[in-house]
Protein backbone atom coordinates (compact mmCIF):
# COMPACT_ATOMS: atom_id res chain seq x y z
CA UNK A 1 0.00 0.00 0.00
CA UNK A 2 1.32 3.42 -0.94
CA UNK A 3 1.66 5.47 2.30
CA UNK A 4 1.13 8.66 0.27
CA UNK A 5 -2.51 7.87 -0.58
CA UNK A 6 -3.75 9.93 2.39
CA UNK A 7 -1.67 13.01 1.47
CA UNK A 8 -3.07 15.79 -0.68
CA UNK A 9 -1.85 19.18 -1.86
CA UNK A 10 -4.18 22.15 -2.10
CA UNK A 11 -3.78 23.53 -5.63
CA UNK A 12 -4.91 26.95 -4.36
CA UNK A 13 -2.13 27.17 -1.77
CA UNK A 14 -0.82 30.71 -1.48
CA UNK A 15 2.75 31.76 -0.76
CA UNK A 16 3.36 32.98 2.80
CA UNK A 17 3.56 36.76 3.17
CA UNK A 18 4.77 39.16 5.80
CA UNK A 19 3.87 42.82 6.30
CA UNK A 20 6.30 44.85 8.38
CA UNK A 21 6.68 48.49 9.30
CA UNK A 22 8.70 50.47 11.77
CA UNK A 23 8.68 54.00 13.11
CA UNK A 24 11.74 55.53 14.73
CA UNK A 25 12.99 58.80 16.16
CA UNK A 26 16.70 59.73 16.46
CA UNK A 27 17.99 62.56 18.61
CA UNK A 28 21.48 63.82 19.35
CA UNK A 29 21.56 64.91 22.98
CA UNK A 30 25.19 65.87 23.35
CA UNK A 31 28.49 65.92 21.55
CA UNK A 32 28.93 62.45 20.13
CA UNK A 33 25.90 61.01 21.98
CA UNK A 34 22.68 59.98 20.24
CA UNK A 35 19.52 58.19 21.35
CA UNK A 36 17.02 56.24 19.27
CA UNK A 37 13.52 54.99 19.92
CA UNK A 38 11.78 52.71 17.44
CA UNK A 39 8.59 50.67 17.23
CA UNK A 40 8.53 47.58 15.01
CA UNK A 41 5.44 45.66 13.92
CA UNK A 42 5.41 42.47 11.88
CA UNK A 43 2.40 40.48 10.71
CA UNK A 44 2.68 37.19 8.82
CA UNK A 45 -0.01 35.04 7.24
CA UNK A 46 -0.67 32.38 4.60
CA UNK A 47 1.69 29.93 6.28
CA UNK A 48 1.61 26.36 5.02
CA UNK A 49 0.62 23.42 7.19
CA UNK A 50 -1.40 20.24 7.45
CA UNK A 51 -5.06 19.74 8.21
CA UNK A 52 -7.21 16.59 8.21
CA UNK A 53 -10.15 16.85 5.81
CA UNK A 54 -11.18 13.18 5.94
CA UNK A 55 -11.16 12.24 9.60
CA UNK A 56 -14.20 12.79 11.82
CA UNK A 57 -13.47 13.50 15.48
CA UNK A 58 -15.55 13.58 18.61
CA UNK A 59 -14.55 15.53 21.70
CA UNK A 60 -14.10 13.62 24.94
CA UNK A 61 -12.65 14.36 28.37
CA UNK A 62 -9.54 12.39 29.28
CA UNK A 63 -8.69 12.01 33.00
CA UNK A 64 -5.13 13.03 33.87
CA UNK A 65 -3.08 11.45 36.69
CA UNK A 66 -3.33 14.64 38.77
CA UNK A 67 -7.14 14.54 38.80
CA UNK A 68 -7.75 17.08 36.06
CA UNK A 69 -9.57 16.31 32.82
CA UNK A 70 -8.24 17.25 29.40
CA UNK A 71 -10.47 17.73 26.35
CA UNK A 72 -9.23 15.49 23.52
CA UNK A 73 -10.34 14.71 19.97
CA UNK A 74 -10.87 11.01 19.27
CA UNK A 75 -11.33 9.76 15.73
CA UNK A 76 -14.87 8.56 15.10
CA UNK A 77 -14.42 6.98 11.68
CA UNK A 78 -11.55 4.82 10.46
CA UNK A 79 -7.95 6.04 10.53
CA UNK A 80 -7.86 4.95 6.88
CA UNK A 81 -10.39 7.69 6.12
CA UNK A 82 -8.03 10.48 7.15
CA UNK A 83 -6.82 12.75 4.37
CA UNK A 84 -4.02 15.16 5.25
CA UNK A 85 -4.20 18.28 3.13
CA UNK A 86 -1.21 20.59 2.78
CA UNK A 87 -2.74 24.06 2.59
CA UNK A 88 -2.94 27.48 4.26
CA UNK A 89 -4.69 26.80 7.58
CA UNK A 90 -6.55 29.94 8.62
CA UNK A 91 -5.21 30.01 12.19
CA UNK A 92 -1.52 29.99 11.24
CA UNK A 93 0.00 33.44 11.72
CA UNK A 94 2.82 35.47 13.23
CA UNK A 95 2.59 38.78 15.06
CA UNK A 96 5.58 40.67 16.44
CA UNK A 97 5.50 43.96 18.31
CA UNK A 98 8.66 45.47 19.72
CA UNK A 99 9.92 48.73 21.17
CA UNK A 100 13.64 49.44 21.01
CA UNK A 101 15.41 52.14 23.00
CA UNK A 102 19.09 52.65 22.19
CA UNK A 103 21.86 55.09 23.10
CA UNK A 104 25.22 55.42 21.38
CA UNK A 105 28.37 57.24 22.43
CA UNK A 106 30.53 57.55 19.32
CA UNK A 107 34.27 56.94 19.34
CA UNK A 108 36.06 59.85 21.04
CA UNK A 109 38.62 60.29 23.78
CA UNK A 110 39.58 56.66 23.42
CA UNK A 111 36.25 54.98 24.09
CA UNK A 112 32.84 54.21 22.61
CA UNK A 113 29.68 52.49 23.83
CA UNK A 114 26.28 51.31 22.62
CA UNK A 115 23.37 50.23 24.80
CA UNK A 116 19.92 49.02 23.77
CA UNK A 117 16.82 47.61 25.44
CA UNK A 118 14.05 45.78 23.57
CA UNK A 119 10.60 45.07 24.95
CA UNK A 120 8.76 42.71 22.60
CA UNK A 121 6.12 40.07 22.10
CA UNK A 122 6.11 37.35 19.42
CA UNK A 123 2.90 35.36 19.18
CA UNK A 124 0.82 33.33 16.77
CA UNK A 125 0.67 29.76 15.53
CA UNK A 126 3.45 28.01 13.62
CA UNK A 127 4.35 24.39 12.92
CA UNK A 128 6.96 24.76 15.69
CA UNK A 129 4.38 25.94 18.26
CA UNK A 130 4.08 22.47 19.73
CA UNK A 131 7.81 21.77 19.82
CA UNK A 132 10.04 21.35 22.87
CA UNK A 133 11.71 24.14 24.86
CA UNK A 134 15.01 23.80 22.99
CA UNK A 135 13.47 23.83 19.51
CA UNK A 136 13.88 26.72 17.12
CA UNK A 137 11.04 28.75 15.63
CA UNK A 138 10.27 27.67 12.08
CA UNK A 139 7.38 28.13 9.68
CA UNK A 140 7.96 25.12 7.41
CA UNK A 141 7.09 21.46 7.78
CA UNK A 142 10.33 20.50 6.03
CA UNK A 143 12.16 18.68 8.79
CA UNK A 144 11.58 16.72 11.96
CA UNK A 145 9.86 17.17 14.36
CA UNK A 146 7.50 19.39 12.33
CA UNK A 147 6.66 16.97 9.50
CA UNK A 148 3.24 15.99 10.84
CA UNK A 149 2.21 18.93 13.03
CA UNK A 150 -1.46 19.71 12.44
CA UNK A 151 -2.40 16.34 10.96
CA UNK A 152 -4.11 15.47 14.24
CA UNK A 153 -6.34 18.18 15.77
CA UNK A 154 -4.95 17.42 19.24
CA UNK A 155 -1.60 18.94 18.20
CA UNK A 156 -3.34 22.34 17.98
CA UNK A 157 -4.62 22.28 21.56
CA UNK A 158 -3.09 25.27 23.42
CA UNK A 159 -0.63 25.73 20.53
CA UNK A 160 -1.56 29.35 19.79
CA UNK A 161 0.31 31.90 21.87
CA UNK A 162 3.93 32.83 22.47
CA UNK A 163 6.26 31.61 19.75
CA UNK A 164 9.49 29.70 20.34
CA UNK A 165 11.73 32.76 19.88
CA UNK A 166 9.67 35.07 22.09
CA UNK A 167 12.01 36.90 24.47
CA UNK A 168 10.12 39.81 26.10
CA UNK A 169 13.22 41.52 27.52
CA UNK A 170 16.58 41.94 25.77
CA UNK A 171 19.32 44.22 27.08
CA UNK A 172 22.60 44.70 25.20
CA UNK A 173 25.59 46.83 26.17
CA UNK A 174 28.75 47.00 24.05
CA UNK A 175 31.81 49.16 24.38
CA UNK A 176 35.54 49.48 23.86
CA UNK A 177 38.32 51.41 25.61
CA UNK A 178 41.86 52.24 24.52
CA UNK A 179 44.08 52.15 27.60
CA UNK A 180 46.42 55.17 27.40
CA UNK A 181 50.16 54.58 26.92
CA UNK A 182 49.81 50.78 26.71
CA UNK A 183 48.48 50.02 23.23
CA UNK A 184 45.83 47.82 24.83
CA UNK A 185 42.22 47.84 23.66
CA UNK A 186 39.56 46.35 25.95
CA UNK A 187 36.14 45.53 24.48
CA UNK A 188 33.10 43.95 26.11
CA UNK A 189 29.68 42.75 25.04
CA UNK A 190 26.97 42.13 27.68
CA UNK A 191 23.62 40.53 26.85
CA UNK A 192 20.73 39.85 29.19
CA UNK A 193 17.89 37.83 27.62
CA UNK A 194 14.60 36.40 28.84
CA UNK A 195 14.45 32.62 28.71
CA UNK A 196 12.64 30.84 25.88
CA UNK A 197 8.97 29.93 26.44
CA UNK A 198 7.67 26.39 26.77
CA UNK A 199 4.71 24.47 28.18
CA UNK A 200 3.92 21.22 29.95
CA UNK A 201 2.53 18.36 27.88
CA UNK A 202 1.07 14.90 28.35
CA UNK A 203 1.28 11.76 26.21
CA UNK A 204 -2.32 10.61 25.70
CA UNK A 205 -3.26 7.19 24.24
CA UNK A 206 -6.11 7.61 21.73
CA UNK A 207 -7.73 5.42 19.07
CA UNK A 208 -5.70 7.11 16.33
CA UNK A 209 -2.48 6.54 18.29
CA UNK A 210 -0.61 8.22 21.14
CA UNK A 211 -0.73 12.00 20.96
CA UNK A 212 1.53 14.57 22.62
CA UNK A 213 -0.82 17.34 23.78
CA UNK A 214 0.00 20.70 25.33
CA UNK A 215 -1.64 21.08 28.74
CA UNK A 216 -1.15 24.85 28.82
CA UNK A 217 -0.35 27.66 26.37
CA UNK A 218 3.27 28.04 25.33
CA UNK A 219 4.86 30.70 27.52
CA UNK A 220 3.23 29.42 30.71
CA UNK A 221 6.78 28.37 31.60
CA UNK A 222 10.17 29.76 30.62
CA UNK A 223 13.76 28.64 30.67
CA UNK A 224 16.04 30.67 32.91
CA UNK A 225 17.10 34.09 31.68
CA UNK A 226 20.64 34.39 30.34
CA UNK A 227 23.31 36.95 31.24
CA UNK A 228 26.26 36.60 28.89
CA UNK A 229 29.41 38.71 29.07
CA UNK A 230 32.18 38.40 26.48
CA UNK A 231 35.45 40.33 26.92
CA UNK A 232 38.33 40.89 24.50
CA UNK A 233 41.76 42.33 25.26
CA UNK A 234 43.96 43.06 22.26
CA UNK A 235 47.26 44.72 21.47
CA UNK A 236 48.70 45.49 18.07
CA UNK A 237 52.46 45.43 17.48
CA UNK A 238 53.68 47.17 14.34
CA UNK A 239 56.84 46.19 12.50
CA UNK A 240 58.57 47.77 9.55
CA UNK A 241 56.37 48.75 6.64
CA UNK A 242 52.75 47.63 6.88
CA UNK A 243 53.38 44.39 8.80
CA UNK A 244 51.42 44.13 12.01
CA UNK A 245 50.89 41.42 14.62
CA UNK A 246 47.81 41.57 16.84
CA UNK A 247 47.59 39.59 20.09
CA UNK A 248 44.06 38.68 21.16
CA UNK A 249 42.62 37.29 24.39
CA UNK A 250 38.89 36.48 24.36
CA UNK A 251 37.00 35.45 27.49
CA UNK A 252 33.56 34.13 26.57
CA UNK A 253 30.75 33.87 29.11
CA UNK A 254 33.02 35.62 31.61
CA UNK A 255 30.32 35.49 34.31
CA UNK A 256 30.03 31.71 33.81
CA UNK A 257 26.25 31.81 33.44
CA UNK A 258 24.76 28.33 33.81
CA UNK A 259 21.27 28.89 32.36
CA UNK A 260 19.68 25.82 30.84
CA UNK A 261 18.78 25.71 27.14
CA UNK A 262 16.63 22.60 27.19
CA UNK A 263 14.86 20.12 29.46
CA UNK A 264 14.85 16.32 29.47
CA UNK A 265 11.10 16.19 28.88
CA UNK A 266 8.10 18.48 29.05
CA UNK A 267 5.81 15.56 29.92
CA UNK A 268 4.29 16.73 33.20
CA UNK A 269 3.87 13.18 34.46
CA UNK A 270 7.41 12.00 33.77
CA UNK A 271 9.97 11.66 36.56
CA UNK A 272 12.34 13.79 34.47
CA UNK A 273 9.88 16.62 33.89
CA UNK A 274 11.65 20.00 33.52
CA UNK A 275 15.05 18.53 34.41
CA UNK A 276 17.70 20.66 32.63
CA UNK A 277 19.81 18.75 30.13
CA UNK A 278 21.68 21.31 28.03
CA UNK A 279 23.26 24.55 29.18
CA UNK A 280 24.99 27.60 27.74
CA UNK A 281 28.66 26.99 27.07
CA UNK A 282 30.77 27.57 30.23
CA UNK A 283 33.39 30.26 30.68
CA UNK A 284 36.30 29.76 28.31
CA UNK A 285 39.35 31.72 27.18
CA UNK A 286 40.77 31.84 23.68
CA UNK A 287 44.21 33.10 22.67
CA UNK A 288 44.92 34.15 19.10
CA UNK A 289 47.64 35.84 17.05
CA UNK A 290 46.71 37.73 13.89
CA UNK A 291 49.37 38.62 11.31
CA UNK A 292 48.67 41.35 8.78
CA UNK A 293 51.01 41.95 5.87
CA UNK A 294 50.48 44.53 3.16
CA UNK A 295 47.61 46.94 2.78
Amino acid sequence: MDPRTNLQLDRETRAPRTDEYSLGVDREIGRGVAVTTAYVHKQGRNFIGWTDIGGTYREEMYPLPDGRSLPVFVIANSTADRRFLLTNPAAYSVRYDGIVIAAEKRQSRGWQALASYTLSRASGLQVSSGATAAASQVSTIAGAPYLTFGQDPNSLTNASGRLANDRPHMLRIMGSLRVPHTGLVIAANLQQLSGKPWAATAQIPLLQGDQRILLEPRGSRRLSSQTLLDVRVSRAIRFSGSTRVELLLDVLNALNDTAEEGVATDNLFSANFARPTTFVDPRRALLAVRLTMGH
